[in-house]
């Protein structure tokens, strides 16, 4: 057996050692023995029999060179890639049905990984191993849906240190804008996790599995409330699906707040058979009264029945998964049946308001999607039995603009539709609505869509009167945040424009520091055609026109910066790229109320708005304009 071969195996059984990638090729076999360094990552291994028709050759990938597995079908199984150019392998990469879903990365270049990372249908985590003995130290990025996946793991392998790796950090609360009286509520909060998450190791079996995840949209705390500096993103009242002994059961999580590009725990998992519950911290039924909500009081776990219909749902959602489309409209709905009863069974109307909140919610969704047109009829149904239930009155509003969304959706869809007439009619529901639930907790959403609509209709005034109405009268909404910004945006034109942050490669970026230059602002997605195609006219007058008098600045809205860095490395750009993460809801977004793109802005010498809102096809000539215009002045001042 070559060296190269010994090396490979070594890679996988003694402590990922490099491996290089000028000797001989390794056999597939071996190249196959390799496995991921963290459990439970579902690859393909294909079976004995397959494993001789496979190959492996060295590609070139962008700037890399790789060992790579193929099937017979020319499907990549694996990538063993040297992306420093030392010869030596630092990137482990594994894949499912032909697309990436894992990755070993030795960052620092010295034999062991440390760095972990899922994509594609795995998920998106990102852990990093500070010390590479294996065990991930920190999050750099995971979802809240990851995050409770990770604590039922923990629970199920009485891991007290992987649960302690998801909890706020002394660090995270100095830098999240609270103020030391809400940053020490919420540090007693966090004390308490770890002796909530032994008491609950007792009460669950070591092959608890997670199943699902759930809980209210998460909501943003604007800064200006309690004295907090900072927007903070929170889930409240989380809660996760376990298979216990066969039977579902479910695990409060309680409060998650998102640190950078991670979700972060609060408090110690509770299971629901204990019977007590935990209060929310951010909302908690007293108005901005961050902390535990006094008196609150203890839930009894699902009842038998309960669980019967949670197991139903459960395998009836996998169902759905994979469903072939003649099969969707059934399917959703016995899944608004079993949601029904779960509200008809839950101990309390609170739950019962929850359980049918996502009934709607899904009924909508999958009108919207064109897959179950019969729900619109279902939603009327519930409408009409909340009519008739005293105290339903907020939930029968939620259901009607559930409603009303799902009539749209289904009416643009339809073959002969009279898209201007749909839009008109749209348009009047949603005035209509705002008129008679002004006070709802959609409202502010119908007044987003009504000064969107007013936007895309070219009606500025029209869209600055609704954005200002959710100012006025939503002024803690996250339509807010989007609002201010779009009255920002729409009445810019010769006013000084402020934009800084940091750069996409990293290092600040202030527009101020452009001062005496024309600067063209694109913000733009890797998902939007329109934009990228824009790239190329952009480059154009870079070539022409870049340099002493003219600027191009970049704001990047995908909700990854790894996508952005993909399609910059193949297609570059001569100018720097602002980047946040959050896509269309990061500060970069909110600050210009950006609703949809393309969108460019041209700012001249002094930093002021020349035009709000420019095409690719008006740029050369409204440039040519203005350093004319400088030329002239320059003349005469001579």
């Amino acid at each position: 057996m070559s060296q190269q071969r010994l090396l490979l195996i070594s890679l996988a059984f003694l402590g990922w050692q490099g491996a290089s990638l000028v000797q001989a090729a390794p056999s597939v076999v071996d190249a196959l023995k390799l496995a991921p360094v963290q459990k439970g990552i579902e690859y393909d291994r294909p079976a004995t029999d397959e494993v001789k028709k496979c190959t492996i050759r060295v590609e070139k990938k962008k700037r890399a060179t790789a060992w790579v597995v193929r099937d017979l079908n020319g499907k990549v199984l694996r990538s063993f890639a040297d992306s420093n150019k030392d010869n030596v392998v630092d990137t482990w990469s594994y894949y499912q049905n032909g697309l990436m879903v894992y990755r070993d990365i030795d960052s620092d270049f010295n034999g062991k990984a440390d760095q972990y990372r899922w994509f594609n249908v795995a998920g998106g985590r990102w852990g990093q191993d500070t010390n590479e003995d294996g065990k991930i130290d920190r999050w750099n990025r995971i979802s809240a849906e990851e995050l409770a996946e990770e604590v039922v793991a923990a629970l199920s392998q009485r891991d007290i240190n992987r649960f302690g790796r998801l909890l706020i950090t002394s660090r995270d609360l100095a830098n999240m804008g609270l103020t030391k009286e809400v940053a020490q509520k919420l540090a007693v909060r966090v004390k308490a996790a770890s002796a909530t998450f032994q008491k609950t190791t007792k009460q669950l079996p070591k092959d608890s599995e997670f199943t699902d995840f759930g809980g209210q949209r998460p909501g943003l705390v604007p800064a200006g409330t309690r004295g907090l500096s900072k927007d903070l993103l929170v889930y409240e009242n989380v809660w996760a699906m376990v298979q216990q002994d066969g039977q579902p059961q479910q695990l409060q999580l309680g409060t998650m707040i998102q640190v950078g590009n991670a979700w972060k725990l609060v408090d110690g998992p509770i299971s629901d058979a204990s019977g007590k519950t935990i209060s929310g911290f951010f909302y908690n039924g007293a108005s901005e009264n961050f902390g535990p909500a006094e008196g609150a009081v203890a839930a009894a776990g699902p009842s038998e029945k309960m669980q019967q219909v949670l197991a139903t749902l459960e395998k009836l959602d996998q169902q759905i998964s994979s469903a072939a489309m003649d099969r969707q409209a059934t399917l959703n709905d016995q899944r608004a049946d079993l949601l029904e009863q779960l509200a008809a069974l839950a101990p309390s109307r609170q739950q019962r308001d929850e359980w049918l909140g996502q009934m709607a919610d899904m009924v909508s969704a999958a009108v919207q999607s064109g897959v179950y047109p019969k729900g619109v009829a279902r939603l009327k149904s519930l409408e009409q039995k909340l009519a008739a239930k005293k105290g339903a009155a907020d939930l029968a509003t939620h259901v009607l603009f559930r409603r009303l969304q799902a009539e749209y959706g289904l009416s643009l869809s339809q073959p002969k539709a009279d898209y201007a007439k749909i839009q008109e009619n749209w348009l009047k529901q949603l005035e209509a609505f705002v008129d008679k639930y002004g006070n709802s907790s959609h409202a502010s959403e119908a007044l987003l869509q009504l000064a969107m609509a007013s936007e895309f209709a070219e009606e500025p005034e029209a869209a600055e009167k609704w954005y200002q109405r959710i100012l006025d009268d939503f002024p803690k909404s996250t339509a807010a945040l989007k609002a201010r910004g779009a009255i920002t945006r729409l009445t810019s034109e010769g006013n000084l424009l402020t934009l800084q942050g940091t750069a996409l490669r990293g290092g600040k970026v202030d527009l101020r520091q452009y001062r005496g230059k024309f600067v063209l602002i694109q913000y733009w997605a890797t998902s939007c055609e329109p934009c990228k195609a824009d790239h190329s006219v952009i480059k154009d007058l870079y070539a022409k026109y870049g340099g002493r008098d003219f600027e191009v600045l970049g704001v990047d809205l995908d909700y990854s910066s790894e996508d952005a860095l993909a399609y910059l490395k193949s297609n570059r750009l001569p100018w720097k790229q602002l980047y946040e993460p959050g896509g269309f809801d990061s500060r970069l977004a909110n600050e210009m109320g950006v609703i949809t793109l393309p969108l460019m802005l041209l700012v001249d010498q002094k930093g002021s708005v020349v035009k709000s809102s420019i095409q690719s096809a008006e740029l050369e000539t409204e440039l040519k304009k203005l350093l004319n215009s400088k030329s002239t002045r320059t003349a005469k001042r001579r």
